[in-house]
């Protein structure tokens, strides 16, 4: 049976480099980073004071997930001139919810009351998104920590393919945390000054936040609405391989079975892949298993291979929807981003990152993202072709 085109007819994100998805290209091509030090967690004591966090988005701290979400579906609903049907679908992922609400309940209370931590989990982003454009579609919350978005994206995909929905907004949203900023600090996983995907010199993560939302529908349906199709989603491939809680499988096995899945799934080969989106967290075992990964995969024939973390910091359940908009992007302006923080690759084994913005045919785009638990994710977008 024949699957209906998917594409991706709007785009929102709001990140701490920008708050539209051309402001964000933008500032990344000219090689801005959001990495900065931060007198709050300077005061409250915290080993690890550096990450990337928006400095201006206004919000209820113990609902800023949420917000990043709906300002982003907003904003993605906009980019589609779309007055959505009722029917449309929300499936939205994150890692931990609202992570202050949690902070301030470990806490005993907040303003003289206890806080009812079951509307400030992962599934308030998805109820927040529908009730705001007053929706009865299918929705779904993804909490598959760092694949998270791409998880989404894919369960948006299987959705409109099935008829379940008309439309669907998928993505994903995280709030800067401060568990996670002690948390990966006491796991030796943060960096001590910046993030260096796939470099020789890589020392560990920073982390990031924010949120991108994606307006996506039946392609039949979107060129009678005489709409212009930013992309096409076309597969969804995802492995566990359970290998540790923590580390990656260090053979990169698991890794390259989710990404050799989304090609069988889109009946291609691996050589018609033009650019890899990595998840890149900079960090030493998982840079270093993907490497693997991405070279038991394709190679001598390795196609162009980017990574945005040392710009962005690691947004957790955002980050793959935040990445997935910047392969739309790519895809729309057909160049490839560089990878702040890269330069020299491993020795051995390494990985060669673009280091400048590079302007080539792009048709087809992987965007990785890996997990805590063994969850691997690989997405497929290809250029919109009628």
């Amino acid at each position: 049976m024949h699957n209906p085109r998917v594409v991706i007819t709007g785009v929102g994100l709001i990140t701490p480099l920008g708050d539209t998805p051309e402001a964000l290209w933008r500032a990344l091509l000219a090689g801005a980073t959001a990495v900065r030090d931060w007198p709050d967690l300077a005061a409250a004591g915290f080993r690890g004071t550096r990450a990337c966090r928006i400095a201006n988005f206004a919000a209820d701290p113990l609902r800023r997930g949420r917000a990043l979400a709906i300002a982003a579906a907003e904003q993605a609903v906009q980019h589609a001139a779309l007055t959505l049907p009722e029917n449309s679908g929300v499936f939205m992922g994150s890692t931990i919810g609202e992570s202050t609400a949690f902070e301030r309940a470990a806490e005993g209370a907040t303003e003289g009351k206890s806080i009812d931590l079951s509307d400030h989990r992962v599934p308030s982003f998805t109820s927040g998104v529908r009730q705001r454009f007053g929706l009865n579609g299918p929705q779904q919350s993804l909490a598959t920590a760092c694949t998270a978005g791409n998880y989404a994206v894919g369960s948006a995909l299987a959705a409109l393919r099935a008829g379940r929905c008309e439309v669907a907004l998928a993505g994903a949203a995280e709030p800067f945390s401060r568990l996670s900023q002690v948390g990966f600090s006491r796991a030796r996983a943060m960096a001590a000054d910046v993030c260096r995907p796939f470099d020789a010199r890589r020392s560990g993560m920073l982390l990031g936040e924010g949120a991108a939302v994606f307006v996506l529908e039946r392609a039949d349906a979107a060129q009678r609405r005489g709409a212009t199709p930013l992309a096409e989603v076309v597969a969804l491939g995802l492995s566990c391989d359970a290998y540790h809680p923590t580390a990656p499988q260090p053979d990169g096995l698991g890794m390259r079975a989710a990404m050799q899945a989304a090609i069988d799934a889109a009946a291609i080969s691996s050589a018609d892949i033009d650019w890899v989106n990595t998840h890149g967290s900079g960090t030493r075992a998982s840079d270093a298993a993907e490497a693997k990964a991405l070279h038991g995969l394709f190679g001598a024939d390795m196609p162009s291979i980017s990574g945005s973390k040392g710009a962005l910091g690691h947004a957790l359940g955002a980050a793959s929807a935040i990445e997935l908009a910047l392969c739309v992007l790519g895809l729309q302006h057909q160049t490839l981003p560089p990878t702040p923080g890269h330069e020299q690759p491993d020795a051995e084994g390494g990985i060669a990152c673009t280091r400048a913005p590079l302007a080539r045919r792009l048709r087809w785009v992987m965007n990785n993202a890996f997990a805590f638990g063994g969850l691997n994710s690989a997405l497929l977008l290809r250029a919109w072709e009628a």
